[in-house]
């Protein structure tokens, strides 16, 4: 017997996903701290309430923002952004007060998944904007075969005052397709690798309102260039957003010359026509983002569900996250040589349960970024489950929170984050409703310190001095903590004495 899932059966399998994944959880909390975890704080969603969490799963502050369904992100000046309706972008401030809200008011555009703030001070969108069947069909869509979308996927800037709409990048501006040569659009995709396969959108999960459905994004400051994550062609893209909205809807203008065109992208490329399922590396995945600090500064790395992967025997089905090492140049010019696809052909690693055997999956949301401290911090969307990994694909630290649905990402931020300055962040013990009996130390050294013999360390608060005198044969390197864990100050000493000033707790 064949069975075929009716659009009904799709959403009713998506709820069974959900379900066995909430239903699954034997515990919540805290699982595994190491001392090569990041010394650091967690903020997760976990409707109505946002969480920030210290390494222990301690609670250290929450907000109650509602029904809000798009990833919050901690400011540094210690403000909550979210989107917190498809119409409006919100702030609180550390108390759970709202210190600015904006609304655009165009119906017929929603704004979805991601906000990011911008160096102007602006507000950066993941958008939709409703498109009827005729319009569709106008683009040369096959509609029917390929699926039956209401909505094309952008990305729009909000003024932050007025939520005036003042760039847009929409997907519709920017397709091709090669079936039909009496349809609008029809072009040769080897020839094309800047525009996007209408006829490549999948077929797989569902096919009704979505069409290259973008899912999440992140901004490079430096080069003014956005990467998206276009799920259902299994692909991330960058674009530019130096362009103007009208550049933005061709293709000349801004600093790359080319408009609003694709400027690069990776993940299948038989989309464009160069390449084979045996060049696919990405399969629905989320959060494309640039890595920001450490020996992988530049590269991007990403989420790769692995959602309808080939099945592997000893396996299963599995999630990874690649790191690729960009063709581009300090201008933010990627390089493309002719009939072949974008570099790199394979990432510098990939940390998976085959590559590296990191254990973790999740069909759906979830997300990676690569820490200060060169580790990876992954949210395993499906299952609730934060972790983190060494280099070496090792998890050193562990968490799964409370939520009865998929996360769609978290954040993990370093004790030195601007948010965190001047504030005291007393743990108030686990967040509601968790049932981990893990025992956690909070900080922890990876080095045995000097004895008592040859190292003494002396605190005069009212002088605001740090007095260290080290006897030793050897140098040391310090740090001090407060007892909630939160990194004060640090520095190294050599022999003899030494003596920090201006040194507050």
């Amino acid at each position: 017997m064949r069975f075929q899932l009716t659009s009904y059966s799709r959403i009713l399998l998506i709820f069974l996903f959900i379900l066995c994944y909430s239903q699954g959880k034997a515990q919540s909390g805290i699982e595994l701290n190491t001392a090569e975890a990041m010394p650091s704080y967690t903020l997760f969603h976990s409707n109505p309430w946002v969480y920030l969490i210290d390494n222990c799963g301690e609670l250290v502050n929450s907000w109650e923002t509602g029904p809000v369904s798009f990833h919050p992100k901690l400011l540094p000046n210690g403000n909550l952004i979210y989107i917190a309706d498809r119409f409006t972008v919100r702030e609180m401030d550390w108390d759970g007060e709202i210190v600015n809200e904006v609304q655009h008011d165009e119906l017929e555009l929603s704004i979805e998944y991601e906000v990011v703030l911008l160096p102007n001070q602006n507000y950066l969108c993941v958008a939709r904007r409703s498109l009827s069947q005729q319009a569709f069909i106008d683009l040369g869509y096959d509609l029917g075969t390929v699926g039956n979308p209401d909505v094309t996927d952008g990305v729009v800037e909000l003024d932050r005052e007025t939520g005036e709409i003042v760039w847009e990048w929409n997907t519709r501006d920017h397709v091709i397709q090669q079936r039909d040569p009496d349809a609008n659009n029809y072009g040769v995709l080897t020839e094309h690798p800047e525009l996007l396969n209408m006829d490549a959108v999948a077929t797989f999960d569902w096919t009704f309102h979505e069409s290259f459905m973008i899912n999440s994004m992140d901004y490079n400051p430096e080069l003014d260039q956005i990467a998206v994550s276009l799920r259902k062609m299994s692909e991330i893209a960058i674009i530019d957003h130096s362009t103007t909205t009208e550049e933005a809807a061709g293709h000349t203008g801004g600093n790359s010359g080319k408009g609003g065109d694709i400027l690069y992208r990776w993940g299948n490329p038989q989309n464009y026509g160069r390449g084979t399922a045996e060049d696919r590396q990405l399969f629905f995945q989320h959060y494309p983002n640039w890595i920001t600090e450490g020996p992988f500064t530049g590269y991007l790395t990403v989420y790769d569900n692995g959602l309808n992967r080939p099945f592997i025997d000893t396996l299963g089905f599995y999630s990874s996250v690649p790191i690729l090492q960009l063709p581009v140049d300090e201008a933010g010019n990627y390089t493309l040589a002719e009939n072949t696809p974008y570099e790199p052909a394979l990432p510098v690693v990939r940390y998976s349960e085959l590559e590296t055997n990191t254990s973790f999956y999740s069909p759906y949301t979830s997300g990676a970024e690569v820490l200060p401290n060169g580790n990876i911090f992954i949210t395993e969307g499906g299952p609730g489950r934060l972790i983190e990994v060494n280099p070496a694909g090792e998890i050193v630290w562990a968490y799964t929170a409370v939520t009865f649905s998929f996360l769609y990402r978290t954040e993990k931020y370093p004790l030195d984050y601007p948010a965190f300055a001047g504030r005291e962040l007393i743990p108030m013990g686990p967040v509601p409703n968790t049932s981990s009996t893990y025992e956690c130390n909070l900080v922890s050294s990876t080095k045995a310190p000097p004895t008592a013999q040859n190292f003494n360390l002396i605190y005069l608060p009212a002088e605001q001095l740090v007095r260290i005198r080290n006897h030793a044969e050897q140098g040391l390197e310090w740090a001090l903590y407060n007892t909630q864990g939160q990194l004060l100050h640090q520095g190294r000493s050599g022999y003899d004495c030494f003596t920090y000033r201006n040194v507050r707790v």
